[in-house]
């Protein structure tokens, strides 16, 4: 039998090992500063981690010394009218925020170095976000007189965080940006690929309908009151008991043994 082929991309690298897909920005060159084919081929990446039932886990990093820059400002000099224009690059980064957040899969962003403007809506747009100790932040719009990422910085870090740094468009180090919750962990530089791999390997081996319940579950009740997020929660655990990955952690826990779920 021939094994199945990595697919090729040309500002990205893609591998996959254990149940765990990865996804490299690989333009290292300009910190992986996101064009239009870069957009394009993150879609196509995406879709092949969605349709693929032995990928149960996506980690998103950057090659070289960042994790984004943002979007490529070369792409968008108005003084050349070559560009897309600005409002069609926001509209696409933003879209690929929502697949992130669709994605029935855990999506885990480890974030090497510089995560700025776009680069920053990705990293929020994952659902667990380590970084390197020598990562850093920005919500950096302000200083090109774009709007602020409101949504999901403020759902993150609060309205007064999140206002301070939309207006300021500071850049923030690894440690502060985890004291305040935009990283759930940060590592020593030399340690974040081997931390980031057991996490996304532990998560790999867990009940894929269970987490996939799960997250769409957190998605909505964000948004909600105590009532409807309650229902919203029943509702998610009244489908998973109907996998028969709950009859499995049941017999495992009553076994005393490890949970064997099954893969793809």
């Amino acid at each position: 039998m021939t094994e199945a082929r990595e697919p090729s991309f040309e500002t990205l690298l893609f591998k996959r090992e254990g149940g765990v897909a990865t996804i490299v920005l690989n333009r290292p060159a300009v910190l992986n500063a996101m064009n239009m084919l870069m957009h394009r081929e993150l879609f196509a990446a995406i879709r092949l981690v969605r349709e693929d039932p032995t990928i149960r886990v996506l980690v998103l990093t950057g090659a070289g010394r960042g994790f984004c820059a943002g979007d490529d400002m070369k792409e968008s000099d108005p003084r050349d009218g070559a560009c897309p224009p600005e409002q069609e690059v926001e509209i696409v980064w933003h879209n690929i925020v929502r697949e992130f957040r669709r994605l029935p899969k855990p999506v885990i962003a480890s974030v090497n170095g510089v995560a700025v403007g776009a680069g920053s809506g990705l990293v929020l747009g994952c659902d667990i976000r380590i970084a390197s100790d020598r990562a850093r932040f920005g919500d950096i719009f302000i200083r090109r007189g774009i709007a602020g990422g409101s949504y999901l910085l403020t759902r993150t870090v609060g309205v007064a965080r999140a206002l301070e740094l939309i207006f300021t468009g500071d850049i923030i180090d690894a440690e502060e940006a985890m004291r305040i919750g935009i990283f759930n962990r940060v590592v020593p530089a030399d340690q974040l690929a081997t931390a980031t791999m057991e996490l996304a390997r532990r998560l790999a081996q867990g009940p894929a309908q269970a987490m996939a319940l799960s997250k769409a579950a957190v998605e909505r009740v964000v948004t909600l009151g105590l009532d409807e997020g309650l229902r919203c929660e029943e509702a998610s655990k009244l489908e998973s008991l109907k996998t028969p990955e709950v009859r499995e952690g049941i017999m495992a826990f009553v076994d005393k043994r490890p949970a064997k779920f099954a893969r793809g």
